[in-house]
């Protein structure tokens, strides 16, 4: 029998439970085959490593970009199947395999991990698509929604993020996580962070030590690709320069393909009202709407770290990626026996057209004038009245 409406409050203790208990299903199911599944992954990433970076290696001139897309996939399911899910804390109840456990986790890309774990799980994941509560609607100085002040900025958001931003986005990451998007922004805005969540400084770390966190984090991956190897290269007579660009080919292809996955699955959904933390309930509702997956294969899945499940990742961050594709099945239940909303894309392309055309929209001040859709929420409180 399906709700109506879900406008009682009853019925969101009934949809809690309901969440509830696809959550705790898999979590007393987890096992062995979790294990198996991330060791596997990590041993894929290691031999697409030596494939890639052999053939990098050995091939001359030209043909030496063979081995690009051996090293991308490695350095992609470092970046997201493996490093981004495990500091989610997927793995933190395994004993067996303690490098997998979120704090004691070493990312292979160029972002401070406990930064990462206090902006991305304990902020993002708590007030998605929240103004100026949500970090990850910033992203620098993006505009994305009509709230957001506009300044001359936005005017050129696209290009600028698309030709400068995307190519070495993990690496604007610490600049979120650790409070430079904020002096930025106070120094170039008229009305400084005005629409912009800002960096909640619960380490009370100065200025000094985020800069030495920022660095440690990125000349750890610097210093592996374009130092170690091109030398290694150099001093076997194999090419310097070869090595260097192609790693660079690599990690250009890494930053764009992680940074439209992850921004074409949340930005172009509604602003959420910030009361939806009192009700379990409405919260889970919220990060059903500001959420939106798009379609893909399994192995297509793991290549966006299941990230295309982005309404099962926000209901559940913190259970392996790898079961988001059975669990989509349980959720998606859910949402028709209650009426609530579960957005999809037929494919990747799709979700990166809205996204880019969002973006486009909002690079303009007459967007502005715009009224804003209101959110899932906000749609029953008005039609309870």
């Amino acid at each position: 029998m399906s709700h109506s409406s879900t406008s009682s409050e009853q019925n969101y203790d009934e949809i809690h439970q309901a969440f509830e208990d696809i959550k705790t299903k898999h979590r007393d199911d987890l096992g062995e085959k979790d294990i198996r599944y991330i060791k596997k992954i990590r041993r894929y990433s290691r031999i697409f490593e030596v494939i890639g970076r052999g053939l990098i290696w050995i091939m001359p001139g030209p043909l030496a970009l063979i081995g690009v897309p051996f090293l991308f996939l490695h350095r992609n399911l470092e970046a997201i199947e493996i490093g981004h899910n495990v500091l989610h804390g997927q793995y933190d109840s395994f004993e067996g395999i303690p490098q997998f456990h979120s704090k004691k986790f070493r990312w292979k890309a160029p972002i401070d991990e406990a930064a990462w774990r206090q902006e991305h799980n304990g902020i993002h994941h708590v007030h998605t698509n929240v103004y100026e509560k949500d970090p990850d609607l910033n992203h620098g100085f993006l505009r994305t929604n009509a709230q957001v002040p506009h300044n001359k900025w936005h005017y050129f958001q696209v290009p600028i993020y698309l030709f400068f931003v995307y190519p070495a986005m993990l690496y604007n990451f610490n600049a979120q996580n650790l409070g430079a998007n904020d002096k930025f922004r106070e120094r170039r805005f008229p009305l400084g962070n005005k629409g912009y969540a800002t960096f909640e400084n619960t380490e009370e770390l100065t200025e000094d030590a985020a800069k030495k966190r920022h660095q440690r984090a990125v000349w750890r991956v610097w210093a592996k690709e374009y130092g170690v190897f091109p030398l290694l290269a150099l001093l076997t007579g194999s090419g310097f320069f070869k090595v260097f660009l192609a790693n660079m080919l690599a990690d250009v292809l890494n930053n764009y393909w992680i940074a439209l996955t992850i921004q074409a699955t949340h930005l172009t959904e509604p602003l959420q009202p910030e009361d939806a933390l009192k009700s379990k309930g409405k919260w889970y509702v919220s990060q059903l709407d500001s959420s939106v997956n798009f379609k893909g294969t399994r192995k297509q899945s793991i290549l966006w770290g299941h990230l295309n499940y982005q309404v099962e990742h926000h209901l559940y961050p913190d259970l392996p990626s790898h079961r988001y594709p059975d669990i989509a099945i349980e959720v998606q239940e859910v949402c028709k026996k209650y009426n609530l909303p579960y957005k999809t894309n037929k494919n990747w392309w799709q979700a990166i057209s809205n996204y880019i055309g969002l973006l486009w929209r909002f690079s303009f001040k007459r967007s502005a004038s715009v009224p804003l859709e209101p959110s899932f929420l906000e749609k029953e409180a008005s039609n309870a009245k």
